[in-house]
């Protein structure tokens, strides 16, 4: 049964007459009296007599009203509770970010649009690049903030949302390092002929997958076969498990910075195994939660300020 149905008996009951009932509802007369009908055959039983004017309820109609009304009543009590309760435990912003973004950028570029924005709640969540999407359409999220890379498909249409570039990285090939500090790997310094190199790639599922294949597809010919180890859509976890099993990988520079300050992970492969990318904010087109628009008007565009990866937007 379908709650309109109830809803269309009530207006009914109370105009009894099909014609101004049915432009109460915003429906055509003919589809008003069809959903009248498919309630009464639910119930089983006629609720209005037609054969009077105005239409009068039956017996059955009588007693189904206080019924109806209680159902609705109920109905919407307890949907303005539950909205009331969502209301106040959402927060102002939620975001959709990929994790290294989470961790190494996200943190300090809110805390920098604050003077602006004033503090705004937030919840920050990692899904599959694919799900983000997703869930930006549909509105579950407010923002997404993802990595971009020109030569690689992009999944959002252009025409339902805005974008704008926040900073520039760059994905690099990293080796970790022997007891001398020096790369265990260099895929510069190896060919065809060499032996394979233990690597640690991107899985389909994850943004990386296709910007790693095109930057392998540049070396197919002449550069060395990389055995892969393990896969991950995830660079932080590609990055442990490079320094746990000795294997190179391809990280953005943001998250491979603290292994690189360490001395953990050494850039191997020079501009040759380097790709840069864009840090970009996507919003769905239209947005008009106060919260986004404070945001939007609050972040500076690349283009303008040229800011680099890591400081203020």
């Amino acid at each position: 049964m379908d709650i309109k149905w109830i809803e269309d008996y009530l207006v009914l009951a109370r105009a009894r007459n099909f014609s101004r009932a049915s432009d109460e509802r915003n429906v055509t007369q003919p589809a008003f009296s069809r959903r009248i009908r498919a309630l009464e055959t639910w119930l089983g039983v006629p609720l209005f007599d037609r054969r009077t004017y105005p239409i009068t309820l039956t017996e059955q109609g009588r007693a189904f009203r206080e019924t109806a009304e209680l159902v609705l009543s109920s109905l919407h009590t307890d949907r303005a509770e539950f909205l009331q309760q969502v209301h106040h435990s959402r927060p102002d912003l939620r975001i959709a970010a990929a994790t290294t973004l989470n961790l190494n950028f996200i943190p300090e570029w809110l805390k920098s649009l604050e003077q602006q924005t004033g503090h705004l709640t937030t919840h920050i969540s990692t899904q599959n690049f694919h799900d983000m999407v997703q869930q930006l359409a549909d509105g579950m999220v407010d923002f997404v903030m993802q990595y971009a890379y020109a030569d690689a498909a992009l999944l959002f249409e252009q025409s339902r949302f805005d974008s704008r570039v926040l900073a520039h990285d760059l994905l690099i090939m990293t080796s970790p390092v022997d007891a001398a500090g020096a790369p265990l790997f260099d895929p510069s310094k190896a060919g065809p002929e060499h032996p394979p190199l233990p690597y640690m790639g991107y899985s389909r599922d994850g943004y990386f997958a296709d910007i790693e294949a095109l930057l392998l597809k540049r070396h197919l010919k002449t550069g060395p076969t990389l055995e892969r180890l393990g896969q991950s859509p995830t660079s932080e976890v590609l990055k442990r498990m490079a320094l746990s099993h000795g294997a190179l990988a391809l990280l953005p520079e943001s998250c491979a910075r603290d292994a690189l300050d360490q001395g953990q992970l050494v850039r191997v492969g020079g501009e040759d195994w380097t790709t840069a990318l864009e840090v970009r904010l996507y919003r769905l087109r239209g947005s008009r939660r106060a919260a986004v628009r404070k945001i939007w008007q609050a972040t500076t565009p690349i283009e303008e300020n040229n800011t680099p990866m890591g400081e203020k937007a």
